[in-house]
């Protein structure tokens, strides 16, 4: 530095000192501005400094100098006192501080971050590492710790800061203004943010501030806090700003540092007096307003000043407001999404109702769950507001005064309270208070509640107790019962029940025992009135049904069961199935008629909702009890459902960014969710208020060893799956078994004396057994004789083709027919389909097995055979005595004989298994009620006893038809194929002779081994018919050799089926492998017969082409004269078989 520029700085420091020491003087400031920054601050100077000057009132000197030549500038300027920097970059800065501090220029600088070293060098305004500490101490007096931060990169430093303050915080950086509503919606929305930070520049802030209104993310419980630069030109109301002070109403930052020059200048006139000695650097290293900002609140649209932070410290002057003008500190926690719900214990009677209260539990302990950080509204927080207005009990000026005390509190939605009665009527009451919000039933089974259009608020995550109630009718019918009796009280509660009920009765093909005038009892009965309908109970009892469907409320359904009692039912006769879920309780109450209701009410059947269910489930009840330390209730699961059901819908709308403060938007969002849960797959049925429940608890009561109703899982059932029912816990009924009873207490089709009275009756069992083996043993030895004296006789095989008759399509057809019936006297066949058993207990007059036999119809059966068996007589006597040609002259005779042709092998052969079996059923009385054989019944008709009345005279009358058709019948089978002159397939008479013992002998078996053991008869069935068989192969049945192979693999099919039935007699399970087995087998029997058919048995018969069907016709319309009568041309000759 040359000599003069010493001397100049010299002189320099002289004025200043001389200025400080004087009243006033004109004040030289020099303006560093450069090039690039010239067309902002520079323009700006040229209007500002003007009003700087007249602010102040005082001679100021503003010299402009750039800053590429500031040292000159500064030589120029000896005067000059101050340097006014309006330059931004550091370097600058720091290069210009060193001038002005060997220059003795107080250095001012808009704003800097650095520390200078000298004592010249000043901020105009304060330094942003004190606005940052002065914003971190607002942040720690509000107790704010986490929230939502925007910022821009020009305020990287307080995101820094703000970072090392608190974690918690996620920080959004803001550079377009485009960007910032679609960050709001798609990101702030879903945060669950209450607290706002914002420190970036003014037009970005308020676009934040707008789209944050927009989206009513700055309501009741949020806060929202700006730097200075953040709040020029802030309305919103509540918002906090901290600015510097002096600073707390400028609108722009071009105001912020006008304001800033003026508050430093004028501070430096203020101190410049001849009273003052003070040196001046140090007053402004004094300055007051140094490290000082002031905290402003809008509130009502306006600036107000509430607070100071001083050093760091916060002082509040003035009352704060946040938004929506709260007077309440925000927490800044997870947002607060508020709910309601109405599960308190209190009914307007005063009567306690805890059932609700329990399950409510459910709700509590998935609302913990979900502000604890489960999947779903992971940034917010659930809270409900507990309504206590009514329980099970609704009264309209109750609850109307109780919600409206607290109608604010509603919150997003509102969970219903425990009974249907208070859920129908508090919707009522919504309306009528003018207020609308989702509102979820958990337990609430009213049927009405279903509809849409009456309720479009409102939906069911529990079930409809009627839809429960029909689907009894489908637990019934998979049990494998099908007679019941149904008993409901008569009001619209239960005849809603009964609109679901009824008609699922009848789908399931249920037949109704008791009389439709007994379906309906009138309501509200007490133990006295209710005697007044002792004739519809006893109707009820009358109707031997079972299985009784209860729809009858308490107390009444206690005085149900004590009347049962009183007509006679006792523990196994009857079970009930309650439609009224708390029954099952309900009847435990210990009062002095206890003792009926537990003989008769146990077990009794429910169907709910099924809870606990999968992995979501199990940690649901091990939560509960492990708070509460006690059993839940049934209702506990769906009100945990019903809040989860609620919070996935508002996490849907928050993670798309929609209005969840619309209800209707949240009600239609409601409808739409799909989620496991603790009582399975929540969905709600569209086009409906109900959830679709897949699957179904059912439960049994019990009484435990203290004498107490409990109740018991037994198993679910699953409408919509391919296993409808599944138990897992074995069902015991008062027989003390597991052995599932009939559905009438007579499980022999409406017996007049309950079933428990039947036993075996040993001497009844010992006299059938004794008429059957007569019935073998005579049947054997009339057949030897006969054999001997008159059918030892062989017959001419058929070599040579011929036209086929109607005699041999008998024959042919008499092989298929006697298959079926030979499968019918064999073992039960369980594997067979239902078709193949009906035509075998068809064709061998088995119907007891496919028809309905009661009250007398089956001596109807026993007439027509009687009947067939007088025809039969009279055709033998016919043809014996040739009675058609003695008296030709009647043409009676001649239509005898004529008709003899045709049913003698029908009534004859194909009848002889029939007939002989019915007439044998006739001494099926091995069943009783006493000791007595006139206490014995007749198994096929219990109406009747035997061996008296009318059963004695068909006793009778059966041993007369036995001994009248069992010889003519062996007698005759050989003889019919003799007379015929058009039959060419004829029977060895050997054979039938073998035949008739045979199908005796299985008769016998029959009735008598297969009825107690049928696992031998099944064996000894099979050996017999492997022993003819046998015979079978030796000595051909008929002289056509492709009738006898057929005829062989007949009964080798018969011998099939015979074995894997009695397999299956012996697994009682898993037919469907045998089944397979059955058929496979018959197709290679059947492949194997044509195979060597076509090899070895060449046919024999042959039809005419085309003439089959009119010959026939003309054979039914001509008495058959003629109808063989056109010689057969030899090119119209065609196989028969």
């Amino acid at each position: 530095m040359t000599a003069s520029g010493v001397l100049q700085r010299y002189f320099r420091k002289l004025l200043l000192l001389f200025a400080i020491s004087q009243l006033s003087i004109s004040l030289e400031i020099i303006v560093a501005y450069t090039d690039s920054n010239y067309s902002n601050s520079g323009k700006w100077n040229e209007t500002s400094i003007l009003e700087v000057t007249q602010s102040l009132n005082s001679s100021i000197d503003w010299h402009r100098c750039e800053i590429s030549v500031i040292a000159e500038c500064i030589d120029n300027f000896p005067g000059s006192l101050i340097l006014l920097d309006l330059s931004s970059n550091l370097d600058t800065q720091n290069k210009i501080s060193q001038l002005c501090s060997s220059s003795f220029i107080i250095h001012l600088v808009l704003e800097s971050s650095l520390k200078f070293s000298d004592d010249w060098t000043f901020s105009l305004a304060s330094s942003k590492t004190d606005q940052i500490n002065a914003f971190l101490a607002a942040l720690g007096y509000l107790d704010w710790t986490q929230g939502i931060a925007f910022y821009n990169q020009e305020n990287y430093d307080f995101k820094g800061n703000v970072e090392n303050f608190s974690s918690k915080f996620k920080f959004l950086a803001v550079e377009e203004k485009s960007s910032i509503e679609e960050l709001v919606n798609k990101v702030v929305f879903r945060e669950g943010a209450t607290v706002y930070c914002v420190f970036s520049h003014t037009s970005e802030s308020l676009e934040i501030q707008k789209h944050l209104k927009q989206a009513k993310l700055l309501s009741v419980g949020n806060g929202i806090i700006l730097n200075q630069e953040s709040g020029h030109q802030c309305h919103t109301d509540g918002a906090l700003i901290i600015t510097d002070y002096g600073q707390e109403f400028v609108g722009s930052p071009e105001e912020y540092f006008k304001n800033s020059i003026i508050n430093v200048i004028s501070y430096i006139l203020s101190h410049i007096s001849k009273e003052t000695t003070e040196d001046l650097l140090t007053v402004l290293k004094n300055d007051p307003g140094k490290n000082k900002f002031s905290l402003v609140n809008i509130q009502n649209g306006k600036r107000i000043i509430v607070g100071e932070i001083i050093n760091n410290n916060v002082f509040i002057l003035n009352n704060l407001t946040f938004p929506e003008k709260s007077s309440t500190i925000p927490k800044s926690t997870k947002k607060i999404l508020n709910l309601s719900i109405n599960a308190g214990p209190t009914n307007p009677n005063a009567l306690p109702a805890t059932s609700g209260v329990i399950g409510a539990r459910g709700a509590w302990i998935s609302r913990d769950e979900i502000n604890e950080g489960r999947s779903i509204l992971s940034n917010f927080q659930l809270a409900f507001f507990n309504y206590d207005c009514g329980a099970t009990v609704y009264n309209a000026k109750f609850a109307y005064s109780c919600f409206l005390k607290d109608i604010d509190k509603f919150g997003l939605g509102h969970i219903s309270s425990y009974g249907s009665s208070i859920a129908v009527g508090a919707l009522q009451t919504f309306k009528s208070l003018n207020v609308s919000f989702p509102v979820v039933g958990c337990t609430n089974s009213d049927a009405s509640l279903n509809v849409t259009q009456t309720y479009p608020m409102y939906t069911r995550v529990g079930f409809s107790t009627a839809y429960a109630s029909s689907l009894l009718s489908v637990l019934i019918k998979v049990m494998g019962w099908k007679k019941i009796a149904i008993l409901y009280q008569n009001d619209l509660w239960a005849i809603s029940r009964s609109w679901y009920l009824n008609p699922a009765i009848a789908s399931q093909g249920l037949e109704i025992m008791n009389p439709e005038s007994t379906w309906y009892i009138p309501a509200n009965l007490d133990r006295t009135t209710i005697k007044n309908y002792t004739n519809v109970f006893q109707k009820i009892i009358d109707s031997q049904a079972r299985l009784l469907i209860v729809t009858v409320q308490s107390p009444m359904c206690n005085f149900v069961l004590e009347i049962l009692y009183d007509l006679g039912m006792r523990k196994g006769d009857m079970l009930i199935f309650a439609t009224y879920l708390d029954m099952l309780t309900i009847i435990g109450t210990n009062d002095t008629f206890l003792y009926k209701r537990l003989e008769v009410g146990v077990p009794m059947f429910r169907m709910i909702q099924q809870n606990w269910v999968g992995e979501i489930g199990g940690k649901a009840k091990a939560k509960v009890m492990e708070i509460y330390k006690e059993p839940t209730n049934a209702f506990t699961c769906p009100y945990y459902d019903g809040v989860y059901l609620l919070a996935h819908a508002l996490d849907y709308m928050i993670n798309r960014g929609q209005d969840y403060t619309d209800v209707k938007k949240l009600e239609a969002v409601i409808r739409n969710q799909q989620f496991q849960g603790c009582t399975g797959r929540v969905t709600i049925e569209k086009g409906t208020n109900d959830r679709i429940v897949d699957g179904w608890d059912i439960e049994v009561s019990e009484v435990d060893l203290s004498s107490k109703i409990t109740t018991k899982f037994i198993g679910k059932l699953k409408p919509f799956s391919s296993q409808i029912l599944s138990i897992t816990n074995p069902i015991v009924y008062p027989d003390g078994t597991t052995n599932k009873p009939s559905d009438l207490r007579n499980e022999n089709s409406k017996c007049p004396f309950p079933d428990k009275e039947i036993k075996t009756f040993d001497k009844g069992r010992g006299l059938l057994f004794g008429i059957c083996f007569a019935v073998a043993a005579i049947s054997l030895g009339i057949t030897v004789i006969i054999w001997k004296k008159w059918w030892n006789i062989s017959i001419e095989e058929l070599k040579q083709k011929e036209e086929i008759s109607i005699e041999d399509t008998i024959v042919a057809a008499s092989i298929i027919i006697e298959f079926f019936q030979y499968t019918a006297m064999g073992p039960d066949f369980d594997i067979m389909s239902s078709a193949i058993a009906k035509i075998s207990d068809a064709l061998s007059l088995s119907l007891w097995d496919i028809l309905n036999f009661d009250k007398g119809t089956f001596w109807i059966i026993v007439d027509i055979v009687f009947g067939g068996v007088g025809v039969w007589a009279l055709l033998c006597a016919v043809v014996l005595l040739r009675l058609d040609e003695k008296w030709r002259v009647f043409s009676v005779f001649r239509f005898l004989s004529w008709l003899a042709d045709y049913l003698m092998p029908i009534l004859g052969n194909l009848c002889f298994i029939p007939f002989i079996s019915i007439c044998l059923d006739i001494f099926l009385c091995d069943q009783s009620i006493g000791d007595n054989f006139t206490d014995s019944f007749l198994a096929r008709d219990c109406y009747y006893f035997c061996w008296k009345n009318e059963h004695l005279g068909y006793a009778i009358g059966s041993f007369l038809a036995l001994l009248l058709y069992v010889p003519l019948a062996i007698f005759c089978r050989p003889l019919w194929q003799e007379l015929q002159h058009m039959l060419h397939v004829k029977t060895t008479p050997l054979y039938l002779m073998v035949k008739s013992v045979l199908q005796i002998t299985l008769i016998v078996m029959n009735k008598t081994i297969k009825r107690s053991q049928s696992i031998v008869h099944g064996v000894l069935f099979v050996i017999v018919m492997i022993i003819y068989i046998i015979f079978t192969f030796k000595f051909k049945p008929y002289n056509y050799p492709r009738f006898s192979w057929w005829e062989e693999l007949s009964l080798i099919g018969v011998v099939w089926l015979a074995l894997l039935s009695t397999i299956a007699i012996g697994i009682k399970d898993n037919f469907v492998p045998l089944l397979v087995v059955l058929i496979g087998g018959w197709l290679i029997i059947v492949a194997i017969g044509l195979y060597v058919q076509k090899k070895k048995y060449p046919s024999l018969l042959f039809r005419k082409r085309g003439k089959d069907t009119s010959t026939l016709f003309k054979f039914a319309f001509t008495f058959g004269k003629g109808a063989f009568s056109k010689k057969i041309m030899p090119t119209e000759i065609k196989s028969a078989d």
